[in-house]
C-alpha cells in the first residue's frame, strides 16, 4: 500500500471515529492527540478559525459526544488532498461538511 493510501485511511478512520459521537463514544479518538498538540478548526457559529490544544480538543471530543449521543450524523469529505513536504514528512489537508444531524 503507498503511503498517501496508507495516509487517507487513517483520515477516513477518524472521520469513523468522529461519527461515533452519535453512541456516546470519544475516548478512542482522544487517545491520538498528544500532549503537544495543536490544531486549528473552524468554528461555524464564529465563522472563523481558531488555534485549539489538545486538552481542548478532548475537552470539545466529549462535550460533542455527549451532544450527539442517539443522532445519526455523518462527516461528508468533499475532497482529501494529501501534499508530500519532504521524503519524510507529509503534510494532510482535508475538507468536509460541517457535522449534521440526520
Amino acid at each position: 500500500m503507498s503511503i498517501d493510501a496508507e495516509v487517507a485511511n487513517q483520515i477516513y478512520r477518524m472521520r469513523e471515529l468522529h461519527e461515533d459521537f452519535s453512541k456516546g463514544n470519544y475516548q478512542e479518538i482522544n487517545e491520538y492527540y498528544s500532549k503537544d498538540f495543536q490544531g486549528y478548526l473552524y468554528m461555524p457559529d464564529e465563522d472563523q478559525v481558531e488555534l485549539f490544544n489538545a486538552s481542548q480538543i478532548k475537552e470539545g471530543n466529549q462535550n460533542a459526544a455527549s451532544h450527539y449521543e442517539g443522532k445519526d450524523i455523518r462527516f461528508v469529505y468533499s475532497g482529501l488532498t494529501i501534499i508530500p513536504q519532504s521524503d519524510s514528512q507529509w503534510r494532510m489537508i482535508r475538507w468536509y461538511e460541517e457535522k449534521s444531524a440526520l
